[in-house]
């Protein structure tokens, strides 16, 4: 049967290359648009293609080739019982970690106030804390996450995680459930926000649980824009309620120009960039999970539809 390269993250030249170097024995197909796809039983999607299921009477399989795969969830066309399996690197992306910890140290060590000092030319040397002094809290423990966190945590922070279901991580103190909401952010000096985006997290960063935060928290925002409500964002930072917030995802990108977040002093804007896609790095585990499927093994990554992640 046939491969079909629907749609990718950046331009589908780069993918092409390493997609058939993993897999020489596969027949690639990069043609969604035509009208003759029926020998067609593996498709890796980026994004959204309207109408591309009613093209693919005999696929069996769908990759996903974003970390966050709402927009293929989200789907109106999506066939039922075709499984969907991602291709995250197994062990996680270094480069989210990177950026993940850049910016925890960034809050930590008061970056935006000597940004702003120096604009102003003030010299003023604030307190400044060690790290094992500081709670870092992570909402959503999963690949992407959990490296993040176990980096932070061999930093010197203070690491706990707020999952849905139990997760015992040496090291990482964690929180679940709706009842261990509370309690988590209660003790979250930085709130790094990792989760994926289903209708129970939609939303959820918002002034009712900001206000469960300590005074002076700061948050990174590197899920979802639908995470945020932005009007209760800006009023939870102008009330002094959050002291700072970093934002990589946004509700609409690019950002529009006139958006309020662009010019609020406690915001620190980032244009999607936690990471950059690279197809060599993502192919091998689409290759893998190709294999299994056409050996008959167990697939890798399977997302869960009932819970839309």
């Amino acid at each position: 049967m046939t491969v079909l390269l629907g749609s990718t993250v950046g331009p589908s030249e780069r993918w092409i290359k390493p997609i058939k170097k993993d897999l020489p024995d596969e027949v690639l197909r990069i043609d969604p648009e035509s009208s003759d796809l029926k020998d067609v039983d593996i498709l890796l999607i980026g994004h959204k293609i309207s109408g591309i299921y009613q093209k693919l009477p005999n696929l069996r399989l769908i990759i996903g080739l974003q970390a966050g795969v709402d927009t293929i969830l989200n789907d109106s066309e999506l066939p039922f019982d075709v499984p969907i399996v991602r291709a995250c690197r197994p062990n996680g992306d270094q480069m989210i970690t990177e950026y993940v910890l850049m910016h925890v140290m960034f809050h930590h060590r008061n970056m935006p106030l000597f940004l702003k000092n120096q604009r102003l030319h003030i010299w003023e040397k604030p307190n400044v804390l060690e790290a094992g002094e500081r709670s870092v809290g992570f909402m959503g423990f999963g690949l992407i996450a959990k490296p993040c966190a176990m980096m932070v945590s061999k930093a010197g922070f203070r690491v706990a995680c707020w999952t849905r279901k139990s997760r015992q991580v040496e090291g990482i103190k964690n929180f679940f459930g709706d009842s261990g909401l509370r309690p988590f952010l209660k003790q979250t000096d930085i709130l790094v926000n990792i989760l994926p985006l289903t209708p129970d997290t939609e939303n959820i960063l918002n002034l009712e649980t900001f206000g469960m935060l300590p005074k002076g928290a700061k948050i990174i925002n590197i899920g979802r824009g639908q995470h945020v409500v932005d009007r209760d964002l800006i009023t939870a930072l102008d009330s002094g309620k959050l002291d700072g917030a970093t934002l990589d995802v946004y509700r609409e990108e690019p950002l529009p120009k006139d958006h309020p977040f662009w010019d609020h002093p406690k915001i620190t804007l980032m244009p999607h960039t936690a990471r950059k896609t690279r197809p060599e790095e993502i192919t091998p585990q689409v290759a893998e999970n190709i294999r299994r499927y056409r050996s008959g093994k167990p697939l890798l990554q399977i997302v869960d539809r009932l819970n839309k992640y």
